[in-house]
């Protein structure tokens, strides 16, 4: 029986569907079932190799946000539209912040993850498969905090159930249009970030594991890490993502999800991954 690579993607801010994540998971099925067929004919079903789970963390947010919308409603109130978008953008990125009161966005978010992950690990086997995180915008800031808040024992007393919950299985990360730059301004230490490959993994697998930072030079929110980090901890890679009306300025920033340049590394590294965890 082949082993199977868990797969989480986390989307960025603003409104969000359950499958926002679709068309990029079809484009990473497709072209990892090709690439795998290549390698080993005899695996009836090669997409299935890959365990695929998005994380829709913004129904969190939705009613919150509908609330706050409604009280400005009586309000004269110009660029209405501007006004709504921005309370899904903005309010998203400043609710998420650790905080002490019931609402605590923050712990909401990542039990929302900690949930993902435990059907990746119910639904990959044993709970120890290699785990690969795609994320875009905030969320590459969430993924990261999520990871480094386990790695540093922020969470160790909590009932997490197997090693892919607790980040030991932390292979591959893979971070499109992010902030994290912008963030790291409020911690004291700008050159700390998540280890990937987590120790556990890589102590597994020596040969494995790998950060991609995607960032388009047109898209405003998205910076390099490499100046922050290193090249032995991320490596950054330029893309021109999105199309002919979004490619050449700020709204390429929702342009990453399908871009073949995007794409085409992710799976290479997916199919890496699948060789060497399958010999």
């Amino acid at each position: 029986m082949t082993k199977k690579i868990a797969v989480a993607i986390i989307h960025g801010i603003g409104r969000q569907m359950d499958d926002f994540a679709m068309e990029m998971e079809e484009e990473l099925k497709k072209h990892f079932a090709k690439s795998l067929i290549k390698l080993d004919s005899s695996i009836s079903d090669p997409a299935s190799q890959l365990v695929i789970k998005p994380i829709c963390w913004a129904e969190i947010f939705e009613e919150p946000e509908r609330i706050l919308w409604g009280k400005f409603q009586a309000r004269d109130l110009d660029y209405i539209l501007l006004r709504e978008t921005m309370i899904h953008v903005f309010a998203d990125a400043i609710a998420y912040q650790k905080s002490s009161t019931q609402k605590n966005f923050y712990k909401k978010i990542h039990d929302k993850i900690d949930e993902k992950l435990k059907e990746l690990a119910d639904e990959t086997g044993a709970g120890d498969a290699p785990l690969c995180v795609i994320s875009h915008s905030l969320g590459t800031v969430i993924a990261s905090n999520h990871f480094y808040d386990l790695q540093q024992g922020k969470r160790k007393n909590e009932p997490l159930e197997n090693p892919l919950m607790k980040g030991e299985t932390l292979t591959l990360f893979f971070t499109m249009g992010s902030p994290i730059s912008l963030w790291s301004i409020s911690y004291d230490e700008f050159d700390s970030p998540v280890e990937v490959p987590a120790k556990a993994i890589k102590q597994r697998y020596p040969n494995l594991g790998k950060w991609i930072n995607f960032y388009d030079r047109d898209d405003i929110i998205a910076y390099p890490l490499e100046p922050l980090y290193g090249g032995q901890s991320v490596k950054d890679e330029q893309v021109n993502a999105g199309g002919m009306i979004t490619g050449w300025n700020p709204l390429s920033h929702g342009g990453y999800w399908t871009d073949k340049k995007v794409i085409k590394p992710i799976v290479n590294e997916l199919v890496n991954t699948w060789k060497e965890i399958n010999n």
